[in-house]
């Protein structure tokens, strides 16, 4: 097994790091980064703070991850992204191992090798955000309670357990979303056997925090009205106007597991036994997930990529004996992987002639490309198919993803100069030790200025520093009435204002 663990480790550590490198926090990874570090620098552990007002937006497992990295080796692009991606690698080493177990070495190192080079593991694992490791933990959990619960294995309940009080730690109850498919299975075909032994430790791990939270800091009902309108509370806000969204979040559910989840067809061929022995309960009850996960989420407005990673890596379970049978075949490929390849070839060649005509394209586009030009001339069997399925990811990510990580500080999204160019503005005008922020601000600018104000992103008191940095211009309740404009920034990716208080 260590052999194997070291394999996968190094496969996902050079499967990821174009990406893992970014040198900048993107998207919302610098607020977890900026919640982690507060916590750090004050030393209080048991609240979680956003400019040092609490946040109960999302548990605190991820921040005291992400905070005890930062208590001892400082801010770190690559260091704080290491969790979510030795978490990928932990969560590809489980499911080999458990599928191996009953469904033989190939589809362990398939399903391994399956989750280690899947496009999304790539491209979304390496990162300080929350979603990547609550995906990991989530999915370990429904694995591990599948194959407890299929095989009779008590001790794996209990893992199962302790997972999901993990995964409900660190983002609270959207596991409950992709648990309650499999919970449906178990009771349909189980009867809920050993449950106190899931359900107890379920609900152990995260009250061991909650409790000491309660009775020391804050009432239970005040944290979760707030908490509701972050998680579960959201389904309420869903309006008619987002039906029409459905489809195209329909689509990215569908596609996300790729490039798995064209084996479903391999899977569902011809007829099947009606009975469901040990090994069809283990697959199905990680596929009923999935499902339930897109039906519930189908509910919530917005609805983003990132809320579906979970099924990635439950799909990848539910399908891989279907994957590992197919490559086990000898001979040429079906035909319809045949004309599918020719598709994937012809493509390949057109994007290789009209990309260095288009603005913006680098080489990296041409080399994929030129792999998928040359799919049809190399994939001979359905073994060469499965291993092109899982190389090709690797090529991307080392030429798109390679070429977007290295061109990202002169890109339009690039926090680095921004963040330069508020903190001279600060120093020039002695801003920076009275300094405030209100409303929603920036985090990924403010650390890339070195910079952790005070604030108050819900508006709730009136701002007291003499200095207020605004974002946007005029959102929200509006700028404070005694507050003056000094200077505004429009940046790329968003516009700001800095602002003085002033007597009246």
């Amino acid at each position: 097994m260590w052999s194997r663990a070291l394999i996968l480790l190094v496969v996902t550590l050079v499967g990821c790091w174009p990406t893992w490198r970014l040198p900048d926090w993107d998207g919302t990874e610098g607020r977890r980064v900026q919640i982690a570090t507060e916590m750090a620098n004050s030393g209080d552990w048991l609240v979680p703070t956003l400019g040092g007002q609490p946040t109960w937006a999302k548990p605190p497992l991820h921040y005291w991850i992400l905070g005890a990295l930062v208590r001892c080796f400082g801010e770190s692009f690559v260091l704080l992204r290491l969790p979510s991606v030795l978490a990928a690698c932990a969560a590809a080493l489980l499911a080999g191992e458990l599928l191996r177990r009953y469904f033989g070495a190939r589809a362990g190192w398939v399903a391994a090798l399956g989750i280690a080079c899947s496009p999304m593991v790539l491209l979304e694992w390496p990162t300080a955000e929350i979603d990547p490791m609550f995906a990991s933990l989530t999915a370990a959990s429904l694995w591990c309670l599948a194959t407890g619960v299929a095989r009779e294995r008590r001790g794996l309940v209990v893992a199962a357990g302790l997972l999901g009080g993990l995964a409900v730690l660190d983002k609270g109850p959207p596991y409950l979303l992709f648990a309650a498919g499999a919970w449906l299975v178990w009771w349909r075909r189980r009867g809920m056997q050993f449950s106190v032994a899931y359900f107890v430790p379920l609900a152990l791990v995260p009250l061991a925090y909650f409790v000491p939270l309660w009775a020391l800091r804050i009432a239970p009902g005040e944290m979760l009205a707030v908490a509701n309108e972050e998680s579960v509370g959201r389904i309420v806000m869903f309006e008619w106007s987002h039906v029409t969204s459905i489809p195209g979040f329909w689509l990215r559910a569908a596609l996300v597991p790729a490039p798995f989840v064209f084996w479903c067809f391999w899977e569902w061929r011809g007829a099947r036994d009606a009975r469901m022995d040990a090994g069809d309960l283990m697959l199905r009850m990680c596929s009923g997930a999935t499902v339930v996960a897109v039906a519930l989420l189908t509910f919530f407005p917005g609805r983003p990529t990132r809320y579906l990673l979970p099924n990635v890596l439950l799909f990848v379970f539910a399908v891989t004996p279907a994957v590992a049978h197919f490559a086990a075949h000898r001979g040429e490929l079906p035909l319809f992987a045949r004309r599918s390849l020719l598709v994937v070839g012809v493509l390949g060649a057109v994007a290789l002639v009209v990309l260095p005509f288009v603005p913006r394209m680098g080489i990296g586009a041409l080399g994929l490309a030129l792999v998928f030009a040359l799919a049809p001339q190399v994939v001979r069997t359905p073994m060469h198919l499965v291993s092109f399925c899982l190389v090709v990811p690797l090529v991307a990510s080392w030429t798109v993803g390679l070429e977007r990580s290295l061109g990202w500080r002169d890109g339009p999204r690039s926090r680095a100069e921004g963040g330069r160019l508020l903190r001279e503005e600060l120093v020039e005008r002695s801003a920076i030790d009275d300094l405030g922020t209100h409303g929603h601000f920036d985090s990924s600018l403010l650390l890339q200025s070195g910079l952790l104000p005070r604030g108050d992103e819900s508006e709730r008191t009136p701002p007291s520093s003499r200095w207020l940095l605004l974002e946007p211009l005029g959102a929200g309740k509006g700028p404070p009435s005694n507050y003056v404009e000094r200077l505004r920034l429009c940046l790329p990716f968003k516009s700001f204002s800095l602002r003085e208080r002033v007597a009246r």
